[in-house]
């Protein structure tokens, strides 16, 4: 008896486990014919959209009184398109600030605020388009601004790449000396054209006054260290007199023109005429006359020039004399050494 009750709840189980089963298929096999028909319909829908998941396989495994059910499925992937600017939001966005810039672009951030010159402005101003998905690999040279939008060709066709020599836009003027090697004839010796492309005045003193400076030195000879240094004469040049400085180098040398010896004060230190017309300063402190007491400026008011001795003195003497020698230096013939010369 046990073992014929036994076989019957064995066979219930084994119907209510099969009947389970077909239930379980059924709504699978109504949705496949209704995917058959839908196949089979016209195609009226114009967007792509990605296909449910089919039902590829399905393992039953009955133990005991367990069932397990193993589900495989396989759906199709729809690409992905990465939107790019506006695209990106719902709606437009907002402005964006220099320092908002700077929370992911911080070098150039820095750059600019170091070193942008004119360029220190909102960041939109020339990045109109911005939040772009990495512009590099892709419209990388339709998005970024062009110098030429605002500044034109500012230095004629001759250079029409600005980058040759503006490498970073964001700190303009820090142009590396090693793009401006190209030398061209000028009226003596050679020069750096490019220096001269913006630094006309420096340019145009250095080709008309032929000096060491620029037939066997260029720009970059003294500027080295960064574009717009300016060094001292006395990093190379020994000074004239004790405790001179930089400035006293100025009041008579423009470096681009050094021989070309500017107006000086008339307070002018005659030892600094001295440093090189040694043997008329040297007279001047061995001889006894008022001219000993005058700083060399006072007569020579521009390198170079010689006064006449009528200037400051007049006829001091007869009529008759200055007849016979109306020139001072046949008897005074070095006025930085004034004693007459005895007669032989």
């Amino acid at each position: 008896m046990k073992k014929k009750f036994a076989a019957a709840v064995l066979t219930s189980v084994g119907m209510l486990l099969f009947s389970g089963i077909l239930v379980a298929c059924a709504p699978h096999k109504v949705g496949n014919q209704a995917m058959m028909q839908k196949e089979k319909a016209p195609r009226t829908a114009a967007v792509e959209k990605p296909a449910a998941p089919t039902v590829t396989a399905i393992k039953v495994t009955a133990a005991k009184t367990k069932a397990v059910v193993k589900l495989k499925t396989v759906a199709k992937v729809a690409p992905v398109k990465h939107l790019t600017g506006a695209a990106l939001y719902t709606r437009k966005p907002t402005p964006m600030t220099p320092v908002e810039c700077a929370r992911c672009h911080s070098t150039q951030y820095n750059n600019l605020v170091a070193h942008g010159f004119k360029h220190r402005f909102m960041c939109t101003n020339c990045h109109r388009q911005f939040h772009t998905y990495n512009p590099t690999k892709h419209n990388y040279k339709a998005i970024m601004p062009k110098c030429q939008r605002c500044h034109g060709l500012k230095h004629g066709k001759s250079f029409p790449k600005c980058m040759m020599c503006h490498q970073n836009p964001h700190s303009p003027l820090q142009i590396p000396f090693s793009v401006l090697t190209k030398k061209v004839k000028v009226k003596s010796g050679k020069m750096v054209i490019r220096c001269a492309i913006c630094h006309k005045k420096e340019g145009t003193e250095f080709a008309n006054n032929p000096t060491k400076h620029n037939t066997e030195v260029n720009c970059d000879g003294c500027h080295s260290d960064k574009h717009g240094y300016i060094p001292s004469c006395l990093d190379c040049h020994d000074p004239h007199v004790k405790g001179q400085t930089f400035k006293d180098c100025l009041v008579c040398h423009s470096p681009h023109s050094a021989l070309k010896i500017k107006k000086y004060p008339e307070n002018t230190p005659s030892n600094v005429c001295g440093s090189c017309h040694k043997t008329e300063y040297r007279h001047l402190q061995t001889n006894h006359t008022k001219h000993s007491e005058l700083h060399c400026a006072t007569c020579h008011v521009v390198h170079g020039f010689i006064p006449k001795c009528q200037s400051c003195h007049g006829l001091p003497h007869s009529a008759g004399l200055h007849k016979r020698f109306p020139n001072c230096l046949a008897c005074h013939k070095d006025p930085h050494n004034l004693p007459m010369n005895k007669k032989k």
